[in-house]
């Protein structure tokens, strides 16, 4: 039966406003932090500490706040972590040049409460969107997304840059509190806890549909495990978490080094990727229907390899800047497309009883990767041409696709029939 259009569903409305402001906010307070530390104490690893800090969060938490999330109400979860995200941003009013340290606080309650909210953020989709209308819904996110980037990213430096961190916590903050404000508004879905275990049992999870009388982060890992195509799309997501921390450190310096750029250029390529990636959005959407997410994710990981093997190797023709501007809005196609195919791949794959657990566990995974990402390319950056990195990145991104193939798209049964799904 035909579903209506995605645009006059009020609940995937609300939830995909609150998605939108809230990826505004995260990007505002991304570049801002790091940059208000950066500039106020000229010190590079008081600055990094701040990104390393988060990691460590996603390693240690991230699994046992997805097991969190699959044990409480979904839309009660999205509200509160949001509302705790504006509350705890206000230590952030103490900060100045000689007295930093409050901003790490901040960093890793920041990081601890983004845990929580981003699965269960994920999880409430599902809920509220039909099965066949998910890589639709995940695709006008991924242009959404996009914009997000556009927007937040500029508001960070300008908010900083004209009224220092008071005027990011109130803009931040702001962004946090609508989004509380939308989600409250949903109404009429299912959004309950993914796992009610009976009282006094100990309960062995079913490989099967994911219903198990354990709520913990084992009980989730047996499931995930016992699942071929569900470990399949943890080392994908993994490889590709590598290849993508591999790149800022070695995009700065290949513009630098090999295309004679600075500051502005570095700021102009990297923004044309989200122009691609809106219209990236736009043609996935008029297709999702037809289209199989798992291989949307393969092709899109591949054709992100191919177009950085592009990128990287014509710079032995020419350096012309207007070529990289075209590139990299290029390479917006298939890095939206990865996204969204890995979006609904996990959807469609993982259990709605496990999959904040999943997604914690990837997050810790994925975490993991690119701290030893960014360690190995910040050493191998000094000591080896940016050249041969680069298209060993590309090389990563490629390797994404291709586990994809082998390891989810020949061993998967999906299970998204198992979601709950209000109209």
């Amino acid at each position: 039966m035909a579903t209506p259009s995605l645009w006059r569903q009020r609940n995937f409305l609300l939830v995909l406003g609150g998605e939108v402001v809230n990826n505004i906010g995260d990007w505002l307070l991304a570049v801002a932090l790091p940059a208000y530390v950066y500039t106020e104490t000229g010190s590079g690893t008081a600055t990094a500490a701040i990104a390393l800090l988060e990691l460590a969060v996603s390693i240690v938490f991230g699994p046992h706040a997805g097991a969190l999330v699959d044990r409480w109400d979904l839309r009660r979860t999205v509200i509160a972590s949001n509302a705790a995200q504006a509350v705890t941003l206000l230590p952030l009013l103490a900060v100045d040049g000689d007295r930093i340290w409050p901003a790490w606080i901040v960093a890793v309650v920041q990081g601890v409460i983004r845990e929580v909210n981003n699965p269960a953020s994920f999880a409430l989709v599902p809920r509220v969107v039909a099965a066949e209308d998910l890589t639709t819904a995940n695709a006008i996110n991924g242009g959404a997304g996009s914009i997000c980037r556009l927007v937040g990213a500029p508001l960070g430096g300008i908010a900083v840059a004209a009224g220092g961190l008071p005027a990011v916590v109130w803009a931040d903050g702001t962004t946090f509190l609508v989004v509380a404000v939308t989600t409250w508004f949903v109404r009429g879905a299912d959004t309950g806890p993914a796992v009610q275990p009976p009282a006094g049992t100990g309960g062995e999870p079913d490989a099967v549909d994911g219903r198990e009388h354990g709520s913990g982060v084992r009980a989730g890992w047996r499931i995930v495990r016992r699942n071929p195509a569900l470990r399949g799309q943890l080392v994908v997501q993994t490889i590709a978490a590598f290849g993508f921390a591999m790149f800022p450190v070695l995009f700065i310096a290949f513009v630098v080094d090999v295309l004679g750029g600075d500051e502005a250029t570095i700021g102009i390529i990297r923004g044309m990727a989200a122009l691609g990636g809106i219209g990236a959005a736009l043609l996935v959407g008029k297709k999702a229907r037809r289209v199989d997410p798992v291989w949307l994710m393969a092709a899109g990981f591949a054709g992100l390899g191919t177009v950085a093997f592009v990128f990287v190797n014509v710079s032995h023709a020419t350096t012309a800047l207007w070529l990289y501007l075209v590139l990299f809005a290029l390479s917006g196609l298939p890095n939206i497309t990865s996204e969204i195919g890995s979006t609904g791949a996990t959807q469609r794959l993982c259990p709605s009883a496990v999959l904040g657990r999943f997604q914690g566990i990837s997050s810790a995974l994925g975490a993991a990767a690119a701290l030893a990402a960014t360690a190995a390319t910040g050493v191998l950056v000094d000591h080896m041409p940016v050249r041969i990195l680069l298209n060993v990145q590309a090389a990563v991104y490629v390797s994404a696709g291709v586990a994809a193939w082998l390891l989810v798209a020949r061993r998967r049964t999906d299970v998204a029939a198992d979601a709950t799904v209000a109209a």
